[in-house]
């Protein structure tokens, strides 16, 4: 009931920022959070923190903890989305006159989180973005942002959905940087072997190899020979990717679409990332995709991007404007993830792709990257040793997107602090 609501205004102030001028940005300072931290339907977005060397008012100030909403948007979907300043920020932000900060009349943290999270909800950001006016930028005024009604009184459902909620948000970064820290030993790893030769180089001069048992150590010789590329190790190859993997070519067609189906495209695909973290369903989807399976390597044709699929399900469907590879044996996707994913053969085909328009990278141009190719048993070696990593990165993945959909889910039945479905 409506008696039962009252204004956001009754427990915060919507503060709109700093019209900032554009010659101090980059500047020393502080952090100069714009909409740009702010991600569609609400969160925090760390790349594109600047920083700001010009003046600025405290009532701007942003701190660790503190919340700020998107007011203006190009297409109207971001106005209303909130963010949250991560509490391990370092030093301060400003807000910009794109986004206001929330200045809270209430002490009640339970009261704060749950109203945090409440705007989070399809029916706050509907309710702001009701509001916006402007042609081709869309803008909400902040006296508009505080007339959504909330609940007085929080019923016990909503006391625990918000405990829930906060229990998520911290479980978040811990995931991601378990995932990224595993990423680097992947990386690392491959660096010391394929690389910088470390094994080679170690038994050269008669000692074994750091952390290598000797079984694994013997896999490697202890010599160098001359090759197109510099020295490699003795008895390896010069080869390309194009021996270790294929593309794969197999189409869907729009029938075949469903919301069970996941679905990836360009805009899925983050740089120099070993996994995907997101994608989304194919229902809906017109034209025809390529397949892909849970083994295979997704690369952008369009941008450069990559990634290996997993871990929801094992097929789905890509935009054609990504190559499908797929290694000639499980054991080589191991070794060929690193190359992938690497920023010298990322820049490498950026160099040679094809278009005007819209410049592609071709499954051909994979042909003119040179690597130096060890034996199988190499390959399986590392295999062995990353594969328990990239199944803990998958895992977390897996747990990750569990939570979103949790989520989402609680954010559905906030409002009403109704558990059922009816």
């Amino acid at each position: 009931m409506e008696h039962d609501k009252s204004p956001l205004s009754d427990y915060c102030s919507i503060v709109k920022g700093l019209s900032y001028k554009g010659e101090y940005i980059h500047q020393e300072g502080p952090a100069l959070l714009g909409i740009g931290t702010i991600k569609e339907g609400g969160g925090f977005r760390p790349e594109n923190v600047r920083t700001y060397g010009g003046s600025y008012k405290e009532e701007h100030v942003l701190r660790p903890g503190d919340v700020y909403v998107a007011l203006t948007s190009q297409d109207g979907f971001l106005i209303g989305s909130p963010a949250m300043v991560p509490k391990d920020f370092k030093g301060i932000g400003i807000t910009t006159h794109h986004d206001a900060k929330v200045d809270w009349k209430i002490e009640d943290q339970v009261k704060r989180d749950f109203l945090f999270w409440l705007m989070h909800t399809y029916d706050f950001i509907r309710h702001c973005i009701n509001f916006s006016v402007g042609t081709t930028v869309y803008a909400t005024h902040g006296r508009d942002v505080e007339r959504f009604f909330v609940p007085k009184e929080l019923n016990q459902n909503q006391i625990s959905m918000t405990a829930i909620l906060n229990s998520i948000s911290e479980l978040e970064p811990i995931l991601k940087s378990s995932r990224i820290l595993l990423e680097e030993q992947i990386k690392s790893v491959f660096r010391s072997w394929f690389v910088d030769f470390d094994p080679v180089k170690a038994k050269a001069e008669g000692r074994l190899p750091s952390g290598m048992d000797e079984d694994t150590a013997a896999l490697f010789p202890d010599s160098f020979e001359d090759s197109e590329l510099g020295p490699i190790p003795s008895g390896w190859t010069v080869g390309t990717i194009h021996d270790i993997a294929k593309q794969r070519k197999d189409m869907a067609k729009p029938d075949e679409f469903n919301d069970m189906l996941p679905y990836i495209g360009l805009e899925h695909m983050p740089r120099n990332s070993i996994a995907l973290t997101e994608w989304g369903n194919s229902e809906g989807l017109k034209s025809n995709k390529f397949r892909f399976s849970k083994k295979d390597i997704l690369f952008g044709k369009l941008r450069p991007y990559f990634h290996k699929v997993g871990p929801a399900t094992l097929d789905g469907v890509c935009s054609t404007d990504i190559l499908v590879i797929q290694p000639i044996d499980e054991k080589s996707g191991g070794f060929l993830l690193p190359i992938l994913s690497s920023e010298h053969f990322v820049n490498f085909v950026s160099g040679i792709t094809e278009g005007v328009g819209l410049p592609r990278t071709k499954w051909e141009h994979f042909k003119l990257y040179k690597i130096a190719l060890p034996p199988v048993e190499i390959r399986e070696g590392f295999a062995s040793i990353v594969e328990p990593m990239l199944r803990n990165i998958e895992s977390s993945i897996h747990q990750f997107r569990f939570m979103e959909l949790t989520r989402d889910a609680l954010l559905t039945r906030l409002m009403s602090g109704e558990l059922s479905v009816s």
